[in-house]
């Protein structure tokens, strides 16, 4: 029975409180099994297999009085109390049928925020929770530049043929992104997922494995699983997709309301995305028997209480779980290039790509008050439910139910540079300690993750941390005499060695490659390979405790010496003091520390600096390093910072002659695109300050 009325609440005949009978089916026998409960409030009782229950229904709960039943895989279905009931009444839960429904369903838009759309779109009763979204990094999934870019093999830094060419790409056409087939001309270099693992098209002389003229027989049939995770929201097939099949609302929209909210279920054993860790379930049953006849909507969600016949609440409790967000932060792949593999020595399980979630699993962290949504989707104290109208009055089946507190949560899904403050700066904490004795100042600084659920940076491996350790004295900077050095991962506008392609000779570095990119002000440092490894506290496989250091793969690199770049050419630069090196050593072309860093300053060279990096280091076949995942056989090294880690390196700075104090910095930033990538894209990489930490210390 249903028994519908206008707002206003629980009609007064109603008593404080009444027994309510009945038995859920599932529209034919008893249902075994399913939750029943009072919407709004929590759930009080399991079916057995009478599928028969008794509850007592209370005016307590704001809104109307209305009796629920759910069930995993089923339709929620619910009733609503105006008057006491008859008799027992009946529940009737409806499955949701597989399989899903690929070729029959188009995905609903999410609007644009606007509460006058219509019912057409998420926004209509949604307002709040669609505006955050669309603000967010799941809307913006599909249509990154920079993904767009490493895709297709495009970069962004050419607009015209002659200056593409000289870069050594390739100016050909190919498919504009997001667009229904449109061509433009664009320069291919570098590489990319397409070329790269689709020997039938692009190269030298074959047209762009993008190009929409391309013939059918040459056209990419691996596409490295891209779209899987950033545009789940595609019509059609789901998984094993063209990234540039993404159109529409899966193009501006990424992963949008609809897209999510038809994961049935979550399998972390299955490859990530929609491709088997997210099972996708579109409805295929219908309001009748006309085949052209409306289909029964589905919404999965982790609410047990949302009968709405207009949404078909299907009732997930996965959603509420770390092990959603498994479904496309968790990824382990095989060796993706034609004819290349993995160590199985190494890797038996595939190569760990995104580790989020085995992170958090791992860790402390792992209990129920805090997973993932903990940080990611915060409490909206604005709203009473994920409706903005919902309010004590009227909630009911139509407006939804008054939630308790601090469980209506934001959907704009915050990342590491969001929040106030930022996510990443409540994470870590810089701190340092500096002595000064027989002419050296000693410096040792930590970084301490104190309430990070997962490894720092996490994701993506191209994000990475600086740490930067600068020490000034009588107005000048002190010289790095020992200890750690920023490594490649801290950026370089060129790197040789000594003895190899790189020579000194007093001031003058003869250096062809360096010299070709050189400006006046940049700055060349000078480091030394030890022979010694780093034993650092690493995550997943370089967290075992038997690896020898050496297998960590962090080599020490020792300061030498740097010196600023007066003026290059012909194929030498000219310094503007020399540097002790000796054949061996490592030189990198970079820039000047700054004096103060800006948060969001542009990305800089800082390879050679005393400081460390911290980042998980992909390497391609070829053994070069900070590959792009989809051409990752192997990890160097994995030394991001742990849940509830603690990372401390050390650092020696020669004491000048006549200086009585010296002023000692430490400071973190965090780089989610590296340097040299941005570079070849075309595209921008910041620096962004996490922390910092000064300390003034007497020279005596």
């Amino acid at each position: 029975m249903s028994a519908v009325t206008g707002f206003g609440g629980a009609p007064e005949e109603l008593p404080r409180t009444f027994l309510v009978t009945g038995v859920v089916t599932d529209g034919a026998a008893p249902l075994e099994g399913a939750l029943v409960m009072q919407a709004g409030g929590e759930p009080e009782r399991e079916t057995g297999p009478d599928g028969a229950f008794s509850i007592e229904i209370t005016r307590g709960i704001p809104g109307k009085p209305t009796l629920v039943a759910a069930k995993v895989g089923y339709r929620t279905d619910g009733i609503e109390f105006e008057r006491l009931p008859d008799g027992p009444v009946e529940l009737a839960l409806r499955y949701v049928s597989p399989p899903d429904n690929a070729l029959g369903y188009s995905y609903g838009d999410p609007g644009n925020g606007d509460p006058h759309n219509s019912t057409r779109f998420c926004d209509h009763c949604h307002t709040t929770l669609v505006t955050q979204f669309l603000g967010s990094g799941h809307a913006r999934s599909a249509r990154g530049p920079l993904l767009q870019a490493v895709y297709a093999g495009v970069s962004m830094a050419h607009d015209d043929e002659a200056s593409c060419v000289a870069a050594g790409g390739r100016w050909k056409a190919g498919r504009v992104p997001g667009s229904e087939g449109e061509a433009a001309m664009r320069c291919y270099l570098g590489g990319g997922v397409l070329p790269d693992l689709n020997p039938s098209c692009g190269g030298e002389a074959r047209p762009s494995c993008d190009d929409p003229a391309l013939p059918a027989a040459e056209r990419p049939a691996a596409f490295g699983g891209c779209a899987d995770c950033h545009a789940a929201g595609m019509d059609g097939p789901a998984g094993g997709r063209d990234l540039l099949e993404a159109t529409g609302i899966a193009f501006e929209k990424g992963n949008h309301c609809d897209a999510c909210h038809k994961v049935r279920d979550v399998d972390l054993s299955k490859p990530p995305g929609v491709a088997g860790a997210l099972m996708i379930q579109r409805p295929q049953e219908r309001i009748s028997a006309d085949p052209g006849a409306k289909l029964v909507q589905v919404m999965f969600g982790q609410r047990p209480d949302v009968p709405s016949k207009f949404m078909g609440g299907s009732y997930q409790p996965k959603f509420s779980s770390s092990e959603f967000c498994g479904g496309c932060h968790e990824q382990k792949q095989a060796a993706l290039l034609p004819g290349a593999a993995l160590d199985p020595s190494r890797w038996p399980d595939g190569l760990p790509i995104h580790e989020t979630f085995s992170e958090w699993a791992g860790s402390s962290w792992n209990r129920r008050a805090s997973q993932c949504h903990a940080c990611h989707m915060p409490e909206v104290s604005s709203l009473k439910s994920s409706v903005d109208l919902t309010d004590e009055a009227n909630a009911s089946v139509e407006l939804g139910f008054v939630r308790p507190p601090g469980t209506v949560l934001s959907h704009a899904f915050l990342g590491p540079l969001e929040g106030t403050p930022r996510l990443i700066q409540e994470a870590l904490e810089v701190r340092l300690a500096a002595t000064a004795a027989s002419g050296e100042l000693s410096v040792e600084v930590a970084v301490a993750s104190g309430l990070a659920g997962h490894a720092v940076p996490t994701g993506e491996p191209m994000r990475a941390l600086v740490l930067l350790v600068t020490a000034e004295a009588c107005g000048a900077p002190m010289a790095p005499s020992r200890g750690m050095t920023v490594n490649d991962t801290g950026g370089a506008l060129a790197e040789g060695r000594v003895g190899g392609d790189a020579r000194l000779s007093g001031a003058v570095l003869t250096w062809p490659a360096g010299a070709a990119g050189a400006r006046a002000g940049d700055v060349v440092r000078v480091v030394r390979p030890t022979g010694d490894y780093d034993d650092y506290d690493g995550v997943g496989r370089f967290a075992d405790p038997s690896l020898d250091p050496a297998d960590k793969g962090l080599e020490i690199r020792a300061p030498v010496g740097e010196a600023r770049v007066v003026s290059a050419g012909g194929g030498a630069i000219a310094l503007s003091g020399e540097i002790s090196a000796q054949d061996g050593d490592i030189v990198y072309l970079g820039a000047p520390l700054p004096a103060a860093h800006e948060d969001g300053q542009p990305a800089a060279a800082f390879a050679g600096a005393a400081g460390y990096t911290f980042a998980k280091v992909l390497v391609d076949p070829a053994g070069a390093r900070h590959a792009p995942q989809h051409r990752a056989v192997d990890i160097a090294s994995d030394n991001r910072i742990a849940p509830g880690g603690l990372a401390v390196t050390s650092h020696g700075f020669a004491i000048p002659a006549g200086c009585d104090v010296a002023n000692v910095t430490a400071t973190l930033l965090y780089r989610p695109v590296p340097l040299a990538l941005a570079r070849e894209r075309g595209v921008s990489a910041r620096d962004y300050l996490v922390d910092s930490s000064f300390s003034p210390v007497p020279l005596d």
